[in-house]
């Protein structure tokens, strides 16, 4: 029996929000801190394995994201100290941030 977490992959690329990639590794940090040690990839996984297939649900889903501002996943992070995750593999490239005028 192969765990679906080991099972025949395909390659996906994702272009979305930084304030979601940064969601990402808070879901990625929350689950460590529970003593679940998860990858990046492994937690997207798991919320699309998890998502309701109830007529409606997914476009809840949807509709709630395209109507989520900037900002307000940023203000919904928790305020606990969660552990810091080391990642496989190269890092990705910080954005450059703005000179200061």
């Amino acid at each position: 029996m192969v765990l679906l977490k080991d099972a025949e992959r395909r390659t996906t690329s994702v272009q979305w929000p930084i304030e979601v990639d940064d969601r990402l590794d808070l879901l990625v940090r929350v689950a460590a801190d529970e003593g679940i040690p998860v990858s990046r990839a492994q937690m997207l996984s798991a919320l699309v394995a998890a998502a309701s297939l109830d007529q409606g649900n997914p476009a809840d889903i949807a509709r709630r994201y395209l109507r989520t501002r900037e900002g307000e996943l940023a203000r919904s992070t928790p305020a606990e100290d969660l552990p810091v995750v080391k990642y496989r593999g190269r890092r990705r490239a910080q954005p450059p941030q703005p000179e200061p005028a």
